[in-house]
């Protein structure tokens, strides 16, 4: 199985994309999947709010960086915070692991992050879009739709833990709750709703 084929795997079997993720080569794939997931956001997401001239709704944290000019710096800035939040959210999980006393792999734990982070960024980056066509009602409205999508990403990542790590299910759920909830403050800080 092909990455493409193994991508489009995550939507509809996740048992057959656990099983083939683990013969993949690791991390490599976990990373060019996340780096493909911040490259739509910059592409599909953050190139056309700046072209459009739009501001954020919330101000820049990065003082050095006008708030006119925000959505034009996280066309750079979106793979980069993607990558480091697929590094700290891996870190963490293997962390955890190890000191509950079970065995883990951080590089099995990247593809799986990598691969669930396109699985639901793909949809993400499309339902953004969407909102921005139709004038969705506001980023708070707009975070509140992330968090019911992102459920299929801990979907597919306990699967996978639990078929490639022998992870309990309730305990991928957690280590997916806690990396989200490190995952957040990190990307509050640098990202910016397109709407």
């Amino acid at each position: 199985m092909n990455y493409v084929q193994l991508w489009f795997t995550s939507y509809v079997h996740p048992k057959r994309f656990a099983d083939e993720l683990e013969t993949k080569p690791a991390p490599q794939w976990g990373f060019f999947a996340v780096l493909q997931r911040g490259l739509m956001d910059s592409l599909f997401t953050y190139l056309p709010a700046y072209l459009l001239g739009w501001i954020p709704p919330t101000p820049s944290n990065l003082s050095f960086i006008p708030d006119e000019k925000y959505y034009g710096a996280l066309i750079l800035l979106a793979p980069l915070v993607f990558l480091a939040l697929w590094l700290i959210g891996g870190s963490l999980t293997h962390v955890i692991l190890r000191f509950s006393g079970r065995r883990s792999d951080i590089d099995q734990i990247l593809n799986i992050s990598g691969f669930a982070n396109l699985a639901v960024g793909a949809i993400i980056v499309v339902w953004d879009g969407l909102w921005m066509i139709l004038g969705g009602m506001d980023q708070n409205m707009l975070g509140i739709s992330h968090l019911f999508i992102d459920i299929w990403a801990i979907v597919i990542s306990t699967v996978a833990l639990r078929r490639i790590l022998d992870v309990p299910i309730w305990l991928g759920i957690l280590l997916n709750l806690i990396g989200m909830a490190i995952a957040m403050p990190f990307a509050i800080m640098f990202m910016r709703s397109p709407v």
